[in-house]
């Protein structure tokens, strides 16, 4: 009996996660209001604007989109709005955030480099 009462509750707590995503894919087909973000925290807004973004994102950069999101969402969120209508600077903007990927990854490899180059005796 205890179960049959577990599987129950697991049962429910997958049918409330889907439908907890299924509310989030449809807010994320709807246009963003200037008077739903206007009546949001700026905490909030950024999340209405990043669960907007991120399957943008998404689509040309699958492995990243996570990490450029977050790097979008520095940003104002007026210029954020822009990049939601505009497929074109969306483009300019994940393309200068991969820039910045591979020039941070660069360093950090140079760093390696150089920490693996400098003769740890204890290696020798």
């Amino acid at each position: 009996a205890a179960q049959a009462q577990q599987q129950q509750q697991q049962q429910a707590a997958q049918q409330q996660a889907a439908a907890q995503q299924q509310a989030r894919a449809a807010a994320a087909q709807e246009p963003l209001t200037l008077s739903a973000l206007a009546n949001a925290s700026p905490q909030v807004q950024k999340n209405m604007i990043g669960e907007r973004l991120y399957p943008l994102i998404h689509h040309s950069q699958p492995d990243l989109a996570g990490k450029i999101t977050g790097m979008l969402l520095e940003m104002d969120n007026s210029e954020l709005l822009h990049l939601l209508e505009s497929p074109d600077a969306l483009r300019m903007k994940v393309s200068e955030a991969l820039e910045v990927l591979k020039q941070h990854q660069a360093q950090l490899q140079a760093q390696v480099g150089a920490g693996a180059a400098g003769g740890n005796p204890a290696a020798e």
